[in-house]
């Protein structure tokens, strides 16, 4: 049988919303209980978040309904974000006196703004799908009838691209934002060095050359 790369991961919710949030009720009085994992992180959230962020492959979250606290520390770490327009997105942790946990501080900044960041976290206040769509907190918004059909459809272009190369941009982009311009740059070299011994590379330069569509197989 013959194997099938990974081109794209790809995370929803199961039911009426991406993710509601955190247990709140079995969290008690004193909440959580935290221990290091043998990674160095406190918590298995942290887990999930690095993953998304170190493997080289594009993570497209599909976002419906609800869209809340430890759910939105989820989508936030991913690539892109597809949302229906049922959303409602943010984070109310602030209006039960519990802070950011999982990366939103790191995170929504980065993508909106400190200001919008600021405003978005310590209100609490939800976003509908046009205002996320407008500060560019998602990517698309579709329709909620036609959301599983849009959203295969741009999965599957992000999965036809090359798929290496697309990892390397990502790693690029995460070196970026903790590491001065000198060293991104001698970074981008090394990847890109990289990226031109793939088929993939290959394949980009003989279609350009021969004025057709490439067609990319991810190695």
């Amino acid at each position: 049988m013959k194997k099938r790369a990974v081109r794209a991961l790809i995370i929803e919710g199961e039911g009426d919303n991406f993710c509601s949030g955190d247990d709140m009720v079995n969290l008690g009085p004193e909440g959580p209980k935290f221990a290091p994992l043998e990674d160095g992180s406190r918590m298995p959230h942290h887990r999930v978040v690095r993953l998304i962020r170190e493997i080289q492959k594009p993570v497209i979250a599909l976002l419906h309904g609800y869209c809340l606290g430890a759910g939105f520390d989820l989508a936030l770490a991913c690539d892109f974000r597809l949302a229906a327009d049922n959303l409602r997105i943010g984070d109310y942790r602030s209006t039960r006196a519990q802070c950011v946990l999982s990366g939103t501080s790191w995170f929504l900044p980065r993508i909106v703004g400190l200001a919008r960041a600021t405003d978005i976290i310590l209100s609490g206040r939800l976003l509908d799908a046009k205002e996320a769509l407008e500060i560019g907190l998602v990517n698309k918004v579709y329709p909620f009838s036609e959301f599983k059909e849009k959203s295969k459809e741009y999965i599957q272009k992000i999965a036809e691209l090359p798929t290496m190369c697309i990892g390397y941009d990502k790693a690029m982009l995460n070196y970026s934002q903790y590491n001065e311009l000198i060293h991104s740059l001698q970074n981008e070299f090394r990847l890109y060095c990289k990226n031109i011994r793939t088929s993939d590379f290959g394949e980009g330069m003989k279609s350009f050359s021969q004025k057709r569509d490439p067609k990319f197989k991810g190695r």
